[in-house]
């Protein structure tokens, strides 16, 4: 296995399994806990993970297929592409706005929905990384992945608003629940602590 990427909670490879390229994501030991809750913690988080990348995937949102889970790795398909932050454009911004209201209308915040956290594939922009998702109902969580998307753009592009704008056109295609998470967004960036 190749080592192609270690964070502060999981560590990515890269192997083969029947012949087909494929990703897995291992957690990360933590010393400073104790082993029986270190390893019940990694295993829920990694099935957890798991588990809300089905349901995306459920919500049509383009996601790698999961193709094992065990103790506390998860092995995933791998996507060949570039981060969507290396490659922004407006049609894509618009797509990935479709994907965040799809990911939301399936009740899921990512918690870290950023266009580092995208691919572009030759198959269209899929989305990765959910070791931070959660499933929840909670508008409030819907706009704060907004907040965080916005943060990045600015941090990324001096001319971010066109890229917004697009991703706004994807993301009201959720009608109803897209009007009140962008009111809400409203009300997060106004607080004290999100500036």
């Amino acid at each position: 296995m190749e080592l192609i990427y270690r964070g502060a909670e999981a560590e990515l490879y890269r192997t083969e399994f029947m012949g087909l390229p494929v990703v897995v994501k291992r957690r990360i030991k933590k010393g400073y806990r104790h082993p029986d809750l270190d390893i019940h913690l990694r295993r829920g988080r990694t099935r957890k993970e798991a588990r809300l990348m089905r349901r995306a995937r459920l919500g049509g949102v383009s996601v790698p297929a999961v193709l094992d889970v065990w103790e506390d790795s998860l092995m995933m398909e791998f996507i060949e592409g570039a981060r969507l932050a290396e490659e922004l454009t407006p049609e894509r911004m618009e797509i990935f706005g479709d994907m965040a209201c799809r990911l939301h209308s399936s009740h899921i915040a990512h918690n870290d929905l950023t266009p580092y956290n995208a691919l572009v594939a030759p198959s269209g922009i899929c989305l990765i990384d959910f070791g931070l998702a959660e499933y929840t109902h909670d508008i409030e969580d819907y706009a704060v992945d907004l907040y965080v998307l916005k943060r990045s753009l600015k941090s990324l592009r001096d001319d971010w608003e066109p890229l917004w704008r697009s991703f706004l056109r994807g993301y009201r295609r959720c009608g109803e629940l897209a009007d009140r998470v962008l009111a809400r967004l409203v009300k997060v960036e106004a607080r004290g602590r999100y500036k």
